[in-house]
């Protein structure tokens, strides 16, 4: 019997606009120039967050007394459910844009090179 060494974890993905100003922003769909990803903690009393910042990148836990429901944490974001297959056997590519999409990918195990903006990674995990 082959022992698989997959295991699925259930994630947020929280797009949203940005306050920073930068010229890359203007290239940006509007609703879609940030991403992040949040986690229920074991248990189920926190939130957790891990969001790649412009110069770092902020893993936290919010308390589900403070947010009881995930649309709470950004009330006008757009926000996808995700049960992500996470393959410890896949390698990352090591050549890549390191933003918020990155981490996110990261986060939820998926290896798409040509995937580099907030909205590309939506139509993705949307439609594919």
């Amino acid at each position: 019997m082959d022992v698989s060494t997959k295991h699925i974890e259930h994630w947020y993905v929280i797009f949203r606009p940005t306050t920073l100003k930068h010229w890359i922003f203007r290239w940006l769909n509007p609703h879609f120039q940030h991403c992040y990803a949040v986690k229920e903690s074991p248990g189920g009393e926190f939130w957790i967050v891990v969001d790649a910042k412009n110069s770092f990148t902020q893993v936290r836990m919010l308390s589900k007394m403070d947010y009881p429901h995930i649309r709470l944490l950004e009330p006008d974001s757009v926000i996808l459910s995700i049960r992500a297959i996470i393959n410890p056997d896949n390698y990352r590519y090591t050549l890549c844009l390191f933003n918020c999409v990155e981490v996110v990918k990261s986060v939820l195990g998926i290896r798409a090179f040509w995937c580099w903006t907030p909205y590309q990674l939506y139509k993705r995990l949307h439609h594919g």
